[in-house]
């Protein structure tokens, strides 16, 4: 990824496309997400791995997170899943709630005329049913998110998703916010400009990046409003 320093941070108080993060940036979603991690460790019998480090798979892709950090076979990984995404689906989707200032932005930068779209790595129909559930779906001109029945399973994938079906980066560019590096990743791999948030589910690596950063939902409308 070609970072851009924060110093030299791109102008982007009149870009046409905003793209959001859904979790740790829209919503706080880490309770029902850790409480569907929970039921996967005890359903599968793995091992858990300590509270501290289970914050660490908000985020990036489940799978991919289970077979790096946890050593777990393909099977197993998947298996994990299947059994996260039973309990997410039940009960864990009602537990997010969108972070202070986040609704009254998305409003305000589609008021501008902005086009202000989700991607995320959560299931597309997942991320359908939280933002529906906050109220705030029909606030975005578009919720992506992964698709396994199609192959569109990382963050790059949906973002190309994304901008395909929003008619391509428009003139005037487009900017990625996300709270991880695999959002700025993603939108790396389409040329696209990223801001990464201090509320979210990053750390020490995603603040020392030279990328520009946003502390606080007030900061990040300054830099996308002005």
């Amino acid at each position: 990824m070609t970072a851009e320093p924060r110093d030299t941070a791109p102008d982007l108080t009149d870009v046409p496309l905003v793209l959001l993060d859904l979790d740790g940036t829209v919503v706080e979603s880490g309770p029902g997400i850790l409480d569907a991690l929970e039921h996967a460790f005890a359903a599968c019998g793995e091992s858990h791995p300590g509270a501290e480090r289970l914050q660490t798979f908000i985020g990036p892709p489940l799978v991919d997170a289970f077979q790096a950090e946890l050593g777990m076979t393909p099977e197993r990984a998947e298996a994990m899943r299947q059994a996260y995404t039973e309990s997410y689906l039940k009960r864990g989707y009602t537990m997010s709630y969108p972070y202070e200032g986040m609704p009254e932005l998305i409003r305000a930068l589609r008021a501008e005329g902005r086009t202000v779209a989700v991607a995320t790595n959560k299931p597309e129909t997942t991320a359908n049913m939280v933002l529906e559930h906050q109220g705030l779906s029909g606030d975005l001109d578009l919720i992506g998110g992964t698709d396994l029945s199609v192959g569109r399973t990382h963050k790059a994938a949906v973002i190309g998703s994304v901008l395909e079906r929003l008619g391509g980066i428009p003139e005037g560019g487009a900017v990625m916010v996300g709270d991880r590096l695999h959002d700025a990743d993603g939108a790396a791999a389409h040329g696209l400009a990223a801001v990464l948030v201090g509320w979210g589910y990053g750390g020490p690596t995603e603040r020392a990046a030279a990328l520009p950063f946003a502390e606080t939902v007030a900061d990040l409308g300054r830099m996308l409003r002005g």
